[in-house]
């Protein structure tokens, strides 16, 4: 028996597929997957299936092109390179989970068949809070329905792991809704599953509890946030009622003045043009033309960092380069102090575990890590040059011993998590 922990977003699909052995053993892992330049025009899609321990022959081949081939398409193409390229069969593919980006105030996973798929019109609703994402998930979950009708899929929201930030906390202070809203509109949170992963891993390392982790965690890739998590539970994080929210990534804005939007384009309100999808134009522009591709005219964080020395670019390139970074320090350095001092307002910093920093830039931006450790040095943090400079490990300390406030970078598993937290809800 298998199970398949599915990513989906709007330019790439990613996932997991792992055997299931007796309960009490850790699910093993089979193969890696991927599609990628979805969307991308002019690019042909790459399909891609690694097997792992040489379980199967790797897939590496190109599709149609990226601007032109039909989403929903995708998964079914995937799961026969995967099944034709290794001794799984499809019809020992049990369980999917698809990671969906808002699932409301839902507090476990939703579980769909063919049978009964109630939920996917419920998480259509939801896709006007995160339209650019929640739709192709659910493109993805009707596709995987279709292709292996027996199996069960279960939808795991990135919103679970917020559902403990208390109500002071993620009350918007505004009038009644004068428009019917599927929900509340709130502070809800995104990159939960991935908080989750951070706060299961750190605590085996540490030989701890989960519910005695205490730490400030910045997710850092296309798209970025930051959760204060104390007890080994979220007490605020930067996101909101959509990802749009808080820290400025690749393409999103993130928080600006709400009426700036008015004054930048005309008519925000009018439609996109995105084909199958209800987004306006003001939607459009803060999700997908702005952040880091806006600053710098380009969202690759490394090329930012190459920027940062004049010698390697032109003079426009290394002041948009300087600028975004210092923007990005800025406003990073503004929610890990705010989140930090949250817990330091409820205990000792001794009981504080660090800091922790993922994502692909958390992982790899040793430039990044130190200067936002470095401005913690009056609180205690010493930065270990060595170690920070490193880029392998699952967890890893980058502050020296004797540092007061320890930093960390921990490497996020969506899919694992996801896989498990189905295992705990369906009990297989």
């Amino acid at each position: 028996m298998h199970v398949l922990a599915v990513n989906c977003g709007s330019s790439s699909i990613k996932g997991k597929l792992y055997s299931v052995p007796s309960k009490d053993k850790p699910l093993d892992l089979i193969a890696q997957l991927s599609v990628s330049n979805i969307s991308s025009k002019g690019e042909k899609v790459k399909i891609s299936v690694k097997w792992a321990n040489e379980q199967g022959k790797d897939v590496n081949e190109q599709g149609e092109d990226g601007g032109t081939v039909e989403y929903k398409s995708l998964m079914p193409l995937l799961l026969d390179r995967l099944t034709e390229s290794g001794g799984v069969d499809k019809n020992d593919i049990k369980y999917i989970t698809h990671r969906i980006v808002h699932g409301g105030t839902h507090k476990e996973g939703i579980v769909i068949t063919r049978e009964h798929d109630e939920g996917l019109a419920e998480m259509d609703k939801l896709s006007e809070f995160a339209p650019l994402h929640n739709h192709h998930a659910v493109m993805a979950v009707r596709s995987c329905l279709d292709a292996l009708p027996d199996h069960t899929s279960i939808l795991l929201f990135d919103t679970l792991f917020h559902q403990t930030i208390p109500k002071e906390t993620y009350t918007y202070a505004l009038p009644p809704s004068e428009t019917e809203s599927t929900m509340q509109l709130r502070k809800y949170g995104f990159h939960g599953l991935s908080y989750a992963s951070i706060v299961t891993s750190l605590a085996k390392h540490l030989n701890k509890k989960e519910e005695e982790i205490n730490i400030v965690v910045a997710h850092l890739g296309s798209g970025a946030s930051s959760c204060c998590i104390k007890n080994g539970k979220s007490i605020d994080t930067s996101m909101g009622l959509t990802p749009l929210e808080g820290l400025l990534g690749g393409t999103r804005s993130g928080t600006i003045d709400p009426t700036t939007i008015f004054h930048a384009i005309n008519d925000p309100a009018a439609d996109a043009g995105v084909e199958g999808m209800n987004v306006t134009k003001a939607e459009l522009v803060l999700n997908k033309q702005s952040g880091l591709q806006a600053l710098a005219g380009t969202t690759n964080f490394g090329t930012i960092l190459s920027r940062l020395d004049a010698s390697t670019c032109s003079k426009e390139e290394h002041d948009r380069a300087s600028l975004a970074y210092a923007v990005y320090l800025d406003r990073l350095l503004a929610f890990v102090s705010q989140y930090l001092f949250k817990l330091l307002s409820t205990m000792p910093l001794e009981k504080i575990d660090g800091i922790v920093f993922s994502g692909g830039i958390g992982e790899k931006g040793v430039e990044l890590r130190r200067d936002v450790l470095n401005k913690f040095k009056w609180i205690g943090a010493e930065v270990d040059d060595e170690a920070n400079g490193k880029n392998k490990g699952e967890v890893r300390e980058i502050t020296k011993r004797e540092s007061k406030l320890k930093g960390w970078v921990v490497e996020t598993d969506e899919e694992k998590q996801c896989a498990e937290l189905a295992r705990r809800q369906l009990d297989f």
